[in-house]
């Protein structure tokens, strides 16, 4: 498991790369709330996910051989994205596989940073396969968007920040999907404030973290849809599962009503077009569903939101 030194080695390696991001308050949705809600803007971050912290840290560990040969990679979406650019950024290959169900917008973006993208199947355990199989049949390094250290270590970063920047936050919102961010940030979280609490949310039909905590080991979900796409996942894998035993105080679900309602109340009330995935700790927050604090941090993971996706919201009412 990845260390608080980890986190701080990994912030002073990508610090020329990634952008510092806001953490900003809303007096509207903390009146909501009934206590003070401050958020991690994540979808400020370049590529518009937190994704690009732990590909840097990553992709900048690696030795020159290891970069000149290029990097690996599968994804949906915003990994994918943080990948492309932070190998264009280093001059160096991007390789990418990615579900043939992948929205648009980001497939174009992945090729507008330069990456050799193939699309195939319907999810990513259709394309996981055959980007692990191109890595090692050419000796091209695979970039894992969770179960690894350095990516951890990287997304942790943003725990850092929320810590340097509000050191008495009472309790942290973190969406969970595959595990990384929020492994990265309690870990951050309670290294350097044991008190605070930290949060996870996922959405109730992708709720793999949680089934696995109540089991006491590592649990296949059948993954259902929800509009919360980016934080699909039937399993943690056991870097995640064990770091989030270890510092996460209670993962709850929320439905995609709850979802819904919280990516509206962010576009209305704080102007912010956010994707679904990212506005799941907001959700947990609202929900009630676990004890909140005075001081209360969700974190934005993104802000890549599907056209389609955004026009069925803007639909509805908040």
């Amino acid at each position: 498991m990845i260390g608080i030194s980890d986190i701080w080695e990994a912030k002073k390696r990508i610090g020329g790369y990634v952008h510092e991001t806001p953490l900003i308050g809303s007096e509207s949705i903390s009146r909501i709330a009934g206590d003070f809600v401050f958020f991690k803007c994540e979808n400020l971050q370049k590529t518009g996910s937190f994704k690009t912290r732990g590909a840097f840290n990553r992709i900048l560990s690696l030795t020159d051989e290891e970069r000149a040969r290029g990097v690996c990679c599968y994804s949906s979406g915003n990994h994918a994205q943080a990948v492309c650019y932070a190998a264009k950024a280093l001059g160096i290959d991007a390789y990418v596989y990615m579900p043939e169900t992948a929205t648009p917008s980001k497939v174009e973006a992945c090729r507008s940073y330069g990456g050799h993208i193939t699309q195939h199947g319907k999810t990513g355990a259709d394309v996981f396969p055959m980007a692990k199989a191109f890595a090692e049949e050419n000796g091209i390094f695979y970039v894992d968007p969770v179960e690894d250290p350095y990516i951890m270590a990287g997304q942790g970063t943003a725990g850092l920040e929320i810590m340097e920047t509000l050191p008495d936050a009472d309790t942290v919102y973190v969406q969970v999907g595959g595990g990384g961010l929020m492994s990265g940030v309690s870990t951050a979280v309670k290294s350097l404030s044991p008190q605070t609490k930290v949060i996870g949310v996922e959405p109730e039909t992708m709720n793999c973290m949680s089934a696995s905590l109540a089991a006491g080991k590592i649990t296949k979900i059948e993954r259902r849809y929800s509009m919360a796409d980016g934080l699909a996942g039937d399993a943690p894998g056991p870097l995640a599962f064990a770091a989030v035993s270890k510092y996460v105080d209670e993962v709850i679900t929320v439905s995609d009503e709850e979802i819904a309602r919280a990516t509206l109340l962010l576009m209305q009330r704080t102007k912010m077009v956010v994707e679904p995935s990212g506005a799941c700790a907001l959700a947990g927050l609202l929900s009630g569903k676990a004890p909140q604090g005075k001081k209360n941090v969700c974190m934005i993971s993104g802000g890549n939101v599907n056209n389609a996706v955004l026009a069925e919201l803007l639909a509805k009412k908040a």
